[in-house]
């Protein structure tokens, strides 16, 4: 049996219309048009689709039982033409964007690298930047946006929350906690890393010590050049250091770190993506800070 598709949607619009007149204004073709290919699709079927009561077309059931199946048809048909269409015009060309390194251990980044497979003219350029300077960059240009953690940092970007990021101070043992309860940190074991300030900071003054520590005389036991590292020295004993949470989830659920408990509300920092105010961004930067905000909803 061939029947061709155009068919299916002027019979669906008598259907609908109970009129070939009726059909052939919406459709903004010819009534002959429209008698012509309903007497064809009858032929190739060999069944009477439509029975005449005054004025209206009333659809036999065999034209009701073919209106399920030419209504899936063109669904389908409107379906594959959508990927087609998505397929030939997907973005093309590099994103580059910024972001601390505490955003590697997200799920929302974990969602991300998976979502860009399937973008595969679409290159990536992410850098693990502390926050002025990716400030810094999306300013000139260099990149097309990026992650920043803490304050405001100028009136130049736009600021969008994204989301929040909780800071504990962590040790292997408890013991290594000790150094802290004199309030002087000059022989505390601590550790500090790149960008360790302001979750430092967050947590102290969260926990009302900013004021009774000697904040002036912190000298860490050791300075590493990764948050990774940092963490990788914290579960060897080294000493103490005040970290992302979502960071070391699996460690403390583990027991391989342990948290130094204050009993207060959990220290946090929002995190903003931040983009350069009156900057157009190109269709496939857009789409990637879609992609990025749709997984932030998807983990929620």
């Amino acid at each position: 049996m061939d029947i061709n598709t155009r068919n299916f949607r002027i019979f669906l619009e008598v259907i609908k219309s109970k009129s070939f007149s009726m059909a052939a204004r919406n459709l903004k073709i010819t009534q002959p048009t429209v008698s012509q290919q309903i007497a064809k699709l009858e032929s190739d079927i060999g069944k009477k689709l439509f029975e005449r009561h005054g004025h209206d077309l009333i659809p036999t059931e065999v034209a009701l039982k073919l209106s399920i199946y030419a209504e899936e048809v063109i669904d389908q048909l409107g379906k594959f033409s959508d990927e087609v269409t998505e397929y030939t015009n997907k973005p093309k060309g590099l994103v580059r964007y910024a972001m601390p390194e505490s955003c590697q251990w997200t799920p929302h980044f974990k969602k991300i690298v998976h979502d860009i497979v399937t973008y595969p003219d679409i290159q990536f350029e992410v850098d693990i930047t502390p926050a002025l300077q990716a400030a810094d960059g999306i300013l000139s240009g260099h990149y097309d946006f990026g992650f920043i953690t803490g304050d405001k940092l100028t009136p130049e970007l736009r600021f969008d929350k994204f989301s929040d990021e909780v800071y504990s101070c962590l040790a292997s043992d408890k013991k290594i906690f000790e150094t802290l309860k004199s309030k002087d940190l000059t022989h505390a074991r601590f550790i500090s890393y790149p960008g360790w300030e302001l979750f430092f900071s967050t947590w102290m003054k969260k926990n009302g010590l900013l004021k009774s520590f000697k904040t002036n005389v912190v000298k860490p036991v050791l300075h590493i050049g990764t948050l990774a590292g940092a963490i990788h020295a914290v579960k060897e004993g080294v000493g103490f250091a005040v970290l992302p949470r979502h960071c070391v989830f699996p460690e403390l659920d583990a027991g391989d770190l342990v948290e130094l408990d204050l009993k207060n509300e959990p220290a946090s920092c929002p995190i903003y993506l931040c983009q350069k105010v009156g900057r157009k961004q190109t269709r496939r930067s857009e789409l990637v800070i879609a992609l990025l905000r749709k997984a932030k909803l998807e983990i929620q």
